[in-house]
């Protein structure tokens, strides 16, 4: 049976932030997985064909947010969009982000409305 949730995966090491997305998304009627390294996520991305979207932090242990993207794009395209959620606010970062085929950037601490916005514009492609 296929459900019309839209499933986005949350990749982050810090619980809270993990537990503050999953809270903010869930509010609005996604479905969300929670993950907080980027070798697990990968994994489950191997495994997985309803993921529409994915929530990646930068600053990780094992796998950073931007090893994350090569090997995402490498196994699946870059067919789910890939919104980068980081406290790296500087241009560089957000610019090598966008090269790697985030779809789009948003900084921490930010704002739930606009994260909301960015994931609904994502997903419509």
């Amino acid at each position: 049976m296929r459900q019309d949730t839209s499933n986005i995966l949350i990749i982050d090491d810090v619980s809270s932030n993990l537990l503050l997305l999953e809270s903010i998304l869930e509010t609005e009627g996604y479905a969300v997985i929670p993950v907080d390294n980027g070798k697990e996520a990968l994994e489950m991305l191997k495994g997985s064909t309803n993921i529409k979207l994915i929530l990646l932090d930068i600053m990780m242990p094992d796998l950073n947010g931007y090893e994350f993207l090569d090997q995402k794009n490498q196994l699946l395209g870059e067919d789910i969009p890939v919104i980068i959620v980081s406290a790296k606010t500087d241009a560089d970062s957000i610019q090598h982000a966008l090269n790697k085929g985030a779809f789009d950037y948003i900084s921490k601490p930010f704002n739930t409305q606009n994260i909301i916005n960015k994931i609904k514009s994502a997903l419509k492609g």
